[in-house]
């Protein structure tokens, strides 16, 4: 990627937050802190719009994936068979069921940047386990304190869903 590469993204850059001191300029509460917050911001979603295969996006990706958070929580317990790992997705949520092509999809997401290993053990019975790597247990240690932080205010956001609900006379029809 060279110089023109560089000026475009730039300017790019320079264009979004244009737009975003526009828009701070009205909320009554912004920070000295918001210009390097959204400086930051802008410039990933700016390289991200170009470069889709970013680690990042992918990782942000993981995150935002019902079943790869499950997986990194599971594999916590040491290298796993896939039919265990689905039959024990099976058993926490079995509102859900999971297909092996699925199970197999993510397992695949998550090894392929580096935060599962696949390992092929060659007994009597030739089978696959599944590990977490060390950069996989850092974002399972993430994926576990996000977990642990709904869990200790699950009183507040079922008081602010039952407020919001009240309010627009939903009765919940919100909910994800």
């Amino acid at each position: 990627m060279g110089a023109d590469y560089e000026s475009h993204r730039l300017s790019a850059v320079d264009r979004m937050m244009t737009r975003i001191r526009e828009i701070l300029q009205q909320a009554p509460a912004v920070t000295d802190e918001s210009e390097e917050i959204f400086g930051f911001v802008a410039a990933l979603l700016v390289e991200f719009s170009w470069n889709r295969s970013a680690p990042v996006v992918g990782i942000v990706g993981h995150v935002g994936n019902y079943w790869r958070n499950w997986l990194l929580v599971i594999l916590r317990v040491g290298p796993l068979r896939p039919s265990m790992i689905q039959r024990l997705l099976d058993t926490m949520d079995p509102s859900h069921p999971l297909s092996q092509k699925i199970l197999t999809h993510n397992l695949r997401m998550l090894e392929r940047d580096g935060l599962l290993s696949r390992t092929v053990v060659a007994d009597a019975r030739k089978h696959v386990v599944y590990d977490l790597t060390p950069l996989g247990r850092s974002l399972s240690d993430l994926v576990m304190n996000l977990i642990e932080w709904g869990y200790a205010r699950s009183d507040q956001i079922n008081c602010a869903r039952a407020e919001y609900d009240a309010a627009n006379h939903d009765g919940g029809a919100g909910e994800v």
